[in-house]
């Protein structure tokens, strides 16, 4: 797109009415009871969350993979418009960054919580763990979410606040031809990062039943499928809110059907890849670790009601079934509705995996006890931290940055 057209885009403007002030001031809320948490956690350690050394991962790594998946329509709609060249979904692509943006900084402020000591959080790019996954996973984060930053420089320089510097603004611009370099630079870290956090699981304390080449796929295929749905629910949302339109409905019915076909591609793994663990391939192994987490855990409900109903199966017939698919609210409905399956898939991967005990420790004379967890109420408090922060920075990107092009309605 060219200097010009990226001057013909305008903020729609939220009005500061009664109803916008109430929003903030919720927003405020949220802030402060997160604040209050986080600060908590910083004086006293992580002894006083519910996580052990048998479950080490809970509630802020779930939402740290949550976080991740959600706004990976950043890299998958970059990739489709300036690799594939499918200019068509161009007026799209800025709210997508903003959502992208939204999600992976509200992920690295879950692992600033979770990591026990912040003030060490440029550790791995001083010293280097070449042989770990996670080290991997690390450096792919913090190099897209520059890579981020950098695409949605020229958006930020755009607000009326730049006028005075046009010599910043100028160099915006300079940033927005290098956009197609970026997305495929972003396609291919993304790729790496989202693969190499299903692979993770392979190497830890649950591998009798994630240890498999399949769980790097349906990583991948559960964000390239999911994030995109949630940029158009957004999208959707402010329409309703401000009252204009933002994005043609038309380049949003588009992306839902990716959606549900990247949806059904991801529920076909998922279900192969059980037949895989619990029939073909089964084990000792997997058969006590399965047998244990029906009696310790509702994973057979979280696995068949939210990861499949829930998270594959309605969203996709809200997506791909016309008398559901041009209806704006179902669109929002299969969007939440696939946020819930993502996260359950990840709680299960993450939590669920480790209530199941290792069948040998070095050094250890007796059977390793069962893993119990339940978040802590100041883990939920910090959830509430990032959920605000994240909504925060989109409903000020709304009022304040010119993220759509004027549409006709």
């Amino acid at each position: 797109m060219s200097t010009s057209a990226l001057t013909q885009k305008q903020p729609f403007k939220l009005p500061f009415s009664r109803a916008f002030l109430i929003w903030m001031g919720f927003l405020g809320v949220l802030l402060v009871i997160g604040l209050y948490s986080a600060i908590t956690v910083f004086i006293k350690g992580l002894y006083i969350t519910n996580m052990s050394d048998s479950v080490p991962w809970g509630l802020w790594i779930t939402v740290d993979l949550s976080s991740i998946a959600l706004g990976s329509g950043a890299f998958t709609l970059s990739a489709v418009v300036y690799i594939f060249g499918i200019k068509r979904l161009q007026p799209v692509i800025r709210l997508a960054v903003l959502v992208g943006f939204a999600g992976y900084t509200s992920a690295m402020l879950t692992l600033l919580m979770d990591i026990g000591r912040p003030d060490r959080f440029w550790h791995p790019w001083v010293f280097w763990n070449v042989h770990s996954v996670l080290w991997e996973v690390t450096m792919c984060i913090t190099i897209y979410l520059m890579i981020l930053l950098t695409e949605f420089a020229p958006v930020i320089v755009e607000a009326k606040f730049f006028d005075k510097w046009p010599k910043i603004r100028r160099l915006g611009h300079f940033l927005h031809k290098l956009t197609p370099f970026l997305a495929v630079l972003g396609l291919l870290i993304s790729l790496l990062h989202q693969s190499s956090l299903g692979a993770t699981y392979g190497v830890i304390k649950s591998r009798p039943i994630w240890f498999k080449p399949s769980m790097p796929i349906m990583f991948v295929l559960s964000a390239i499928a999911t994030g995109p749905a949630v940029t158009v629910a957004v999208a959707y949302v402010v329409e309703w809110i401000i009252g204009k339109r933002t994005v043609p409905h038309d380049v949003l019915r588009i992306i839902t059907r990716f959606s549900g076909v990247g949806l059904l591609a991801y529920g076909y793994i998922k279900f192969w890849d059980l037949a895989a663990v619990t029939y073909y391939g089964r084990t000792p192994g997997v058969s006590s670790a399965f047998a244990l987490l029906q009696e310790q855990t509702p994973y057979p409900f979280s696995f068949w009601v939210g990861e499949v109903i829930l998270g594959i199966l309605l969203p996709a017939i809200l997506f791909l079934v016309p008398r559901f698919s041009k209806n704006p609210a179902a669109a929002v409905l299969g969007a939440l509705s696939a946020m819930v399956g993502i996260i359950l898939h990840r709680w299960n991967v993450t939590v669920g995996g480790l209530f199941v005990p290792l069948s040998y420790s070095p050094g250890t004379a007796y059977s390793l006890p069962i893993g119990r967890y339940f978040p802590a109420p100041i883990e939920w408090g910090v959830v509430i931290l990032v959920i605000g922060y994240a909504l925060t920075v989109i409903t000020l990107a709304v009022r304040f940055l010119p993220l759509f092009e004027k549409q006709e309605h």
